[in-house]
């Protein structure tokens, strides 16, 4: 029903009540099987749902008043359209237009940033005014290409002539091109790569674009009281709050107890080549680079407009924006309108939707803004490798999350031949980096010997960032942020693995914390960003100290664990005196997962946990997408895009492979997924071929 976007509209109103709509006399029982499926954006004005007496019949009927929308204006976000940058004609009016505005403004020795600014919004009046001409125009020669048409149809049906069908046929092609146009449009915007292998291409787009809407609709949520709400202002009002709270901070942490935090613990430092390279200035390379970079489809900032406006129009942008960006760095400040950003909300997978924490917030900054961050990030991720451990492998060049689970798997291995009382802990960090405290993030800087411009730039990141929120199309009011790191800029990865680094220091190097000792080193803890796994032997003394050390470090820098949602994993249970422990970590004895995989003290359940729930969901995908109208060449993009990911996924993370009748399966599956459940019309050797020879780059799964 998700996927659809549909939802049990009583249930939804009536979260915790028990009704029933059926009695059955033979087995003296009731139930509630009948029932409304409705759209998530009919729910908040669904009203008086009631499932009546059972009288006539052995089934109630069910009923509910859906009162007619008032029209519900969403708040207007203009968004460029990437297609204009094909019109010559618009091209040339930007250029001249731009050259205008600035040999008006640019006499008068302005502030580089309030030209910026000002040039945006003339730049978007500019657009605004040709595309509702351009618009205007269209639609106009569209309906008179349709009453020509008309008209010679019923001329043509009257008195058919070569003459009236070629015009007839010219006629269209002009007003199949405008609908293109169109259909190219919506494509765009819906970032769909993939939209040219489908056979049926309006119904397709057209259900698409239904689905996109449904699935991103909120129509229950709960407030901070747990009452639900479905009123569309009332939603974003809650999502507007509860992101107000959580970036906010109340922590009054002096910088000295920070700093005697830190200093406890031994870092390494910068040096002074690497020191330099970091303050010196952005150069022109650098930006125009990490705009190059940018990937295009993505939706923009507040301000509307998309890196791909920026690539083109570079060339004539470029001064202002090194200008503007000299001056920033000189007043450690951005202006409020690049620093802005809103926040679109993604459902987590397997969470409540109906309440706000279940949501990943994603900040849509504006470009201008993240070309700044993404060339600050590519220097920081050259420097990242030499001062982050190597126990950390999230978001640094070189290495990868395959690297955590080989090694927990080589130290369970080590385990089991060794009789000591060992435990594997995972920890679950409570929105990790939106709880990033920003003066413990500048100490951190300070105390790796990051310069002195470099850390400027991270504070005036930081200094008085605000957004809104976005939920079913509307946006919320502005709020200023006291805390976090932005999940949607380039900068907030490297910037998170520093932050987290004092604390994986601290337990590396306390003295009270046995962990694992194998041949070649002494484990202790694994990370992959805020994904933290914890190696302990002796837990009865050590698992205190390391509690010790995480309330420690969270005291000054709003971290957060989850201690209900983390959970210990006994390896050798024989040694170990599970009840003699004292912790608000939940032991698990069946399996743990970690970075999606799921993990038995028993290294022979690795198959059956992980390879076996995935054959299910590729069985059960593949059926549900059966029947969507997508031709063989879609059904192949399908797999390579969905299945192949999924089981390279685990086929890099779990050291052992399954059995030759597990790949046979999902062949078979894939193969009755391509060809809807026919006899295959190719042979799969065939199909295999490269495109140079006549085949489509499928590859079997084994």
């Amino acid at each position: 029903m998700r996927d659809f976007g549909l939802g049990d509209s009583w249930r939804l109103q009536h979260p915790t009540a028990k009704e029933f709509s059926f009695f059955s006399p033979v087995h003296h029982s009731y139930s509630r099987i009948d029932f409304f499926l409705t759209s998530n954006s009919m729910i908040p004005n669904i009203s008086e749902h009631c499932i009546h007496s059972i009288i006539i019949s052995d089934h109630a009927p069910v009923s509910f008043k859906w009162n007619h929308p008032r029209p519900h204006k969403p708040t207007p976000r203009w968004r460029f359209n990437t297609s204009l940058l094909k019109d010559d004609e618009f091209n040339n009016l930007i250029e001249k237009e731009w050259a205008s505005f600035l040999e008006i403004n640019d006499s008068s020795k302005p502030s580089p940033t309030l030209l910026w600014e000002t040039g945006k919004a003339v730049l978007r009046g500019i657009i605004i005014s040709y595309s509702a001409f351009k618009k205007k125009k269209e639609r106009q020669q569209e309906s008179e290409l349709e009453e020509k048409i008309k008209q010679l149809e019923i001329t043509n049906a009257t008195n058919p002539t070569e003459e009236n069908e070629k015009k007839l046929r010219q006629y269209k092609l002009q007003i199949n091109q405008i609908l293109n146009k169109k259909i190219s449009f919506l494509i765009n915007r819906l970032r769909q790569e993939n939209f040219h292998y489908s056979n049926k291409s309006g119904k397709y787009l057209a259900n698409q674009i239904k689905r996109n809407k449904e699935k991103s609709t909120i129509p229950t949520i709960k407030n901070s009281a747990g009452r639900p709400t479905n009123s569309p202002d009332e939603i974003n009002q809650v999502f507007k709050e509860f992101y107000a709270n959580l970036y906010s901070s109340d922590n009054n942490s002096k910088d000295e107890d920070i700093t005697s935090f830190l200093t406890s613990v031994n870092f390494p430092h910068l040096s002074p080549e690497q020191k330099n390279t970091l303050d010196s200035p952005l150069t022109n390379e650098e930006i125009h680079s990490a705009l190059n970079k940018m990937p295009n489809n993505k939706a923009p900032g507040p301000d509307g407009f998309p890196a791909e406006f920026y690539k083109h129009f570079w060339s004539i942008l470029a001064p202002l924006f090194q200008n503007m960006l000299s001056e920033i760095q000189q007043n450690s400040r951005f202006p409020s309108n690049l620093n802005t950003a809103s926040i679109s909300l993604l459902l987590k997978p397997n969470k409540d939707p109906t309440l706000p924490s279940s949501y990943r917030p994603i900040s849509l900054l504006n470009v201008d803004i993240k070309i700044i961050t993404k060339a600050l990030s590519h220097r920081l991720e050259k420097i990242i490798p030499s001062i982050i451990h190597p126990d950390q492998t999230g978001f640094i060049k070189g290495r990868h999350s395959a690297n955590n689970t080989r090694r927990l798997f080589n130290i369970m291995h080590h385990s089991a031949t060794h009789n000591h009382p060992t435990i594997i802990t995972t920890l679950d960090a409570e929105k990790a980096f939106d709880r990033v405290n920003w003066s413990f993030l500048i100490n951190t800087l300070n105390r790796f010997g990051f310069g002195e411009s470099c850390i400027n730039w991270v504070r005036t990141l930081y200094t008085s960032p605000t957004a809104t929120v976005i939920t079913n199309g509307q946006t919320s009011q502005k709020f200023t942020l006291h805390r976090g790191t932005r999940q949607g800029c380039p900068l907030s990865p490297s910037l998170f693995t520093i932050f987290i680094e004092p604390l994986a220091a601290a337990i590396r190097q306390n003295p009270l914390i046995t962990g694992i000792q194998t041949p070649n080193m002494h484990h202790k803890i694994s990370l992959y960003a805020d994904d933290i796994l914890l190696f302990i032997q002796n837990p009865q003394s050590s698992l205190s100290e390391v509690i010790k050390v995480i309330n420690s470090f969270s005291s000054l820098s709003d971290y957060s664990i989850n201690w209900n949602k983390s959970s210990i994993l006994p390896l050798n249970t024989s040694s170990l005196d599970v009840a003699a422990l004292t912790t608000p970590i939940p032991f698990c004895t069946s399996h743990i997962t970690y970075l999606g995989i799921h993990i038995s003290p028993r290294l022979s359940e690795l198959i059956t946990l992980n390879f076996t729930p995935l054959l299910k969901t590729i069985n059960d995908d593949l059926q549900r997408w059966m029947n969507i109208p997508l031709s063989l060449l879609g059904r192949i993009a399908t797999i390579k895009m969905t299945i192949l990911p999924k089981i390279n996924y685990l086929l890099s993370m779990i050291p052992t492979h399954p059995p030759l009748i597990w790949f046979n399966s999902v062949d078979s599956s894939i193969n009755k997924f391509c060809w809807k459940n026919k006899p295959p019309r190719i042979k799969l050797t065939t199909l295999q071929k490269t495109k140079t020879l006549g085949g489509l780059n499928f590859t079997t799964i084994h």
